[in-house]
């Protein structure tokens, strides 16, 4: 079952190619340290987030509610899933949430009504949630 993904939510006409293209990683720094890296493996793409006030999403993501960003989010995850690609997002090097096609979701199925988002860890997922509150 193909997903269509919103256009004016993400452009993915050539996000599969994008995303399976690279091999290797990059790190973005912001004054002179760390803020993330993306590491490319075959199908598997990994955000490792180092430094959250990178991404200052406080003022939009407040506008946003909470059913909202898990239907993007379940919409994004089943798309990765019908490419045969799974993104991993890390805090500081560890596992925190996994979508697309390598998930293997078990009691987080019953949070996100989805099979394509796995919660890899609370604790870090808390933490993460924690440090872009700051």
């Amino acid at each position: 079952m193909a997903t269509d993904f919103p256009e004016e939510i993400f452009p993915v006409k050539n996000l599969v190619n994008l995303l399976k293209l690279p091999k290797g990683s990059v790190t973005i720094k912001s004054n002179g340290q760390p803020a993330f890296s993306l590491q490319f493996k075959g199908d598997n793409v990994l955000l490792d987030i180092i430094d959250t006030s990178f991404f200052d999403f406080a003022d939009d993501a407040d506008n946003i509610g909470l059913f909202s960003k898990l239907k993007t989010a379940k919409k994004f995850a089943q798309f990765l899933n019908d490419n045969h690609l799974t993104f991993t997002i890390l805090r500081k090097g560890k596992e925190a949430l996994s979508l697309g096609y390598e998930t293997h979701p078990t009691l987080s199925r019953l949070i996100t009504r989805s099979n394509n988002i796995q919660i890899d860890s609370v604790k870090e997922i808390a933490k993460l949630k924690h440090d872009m509150d700051k």
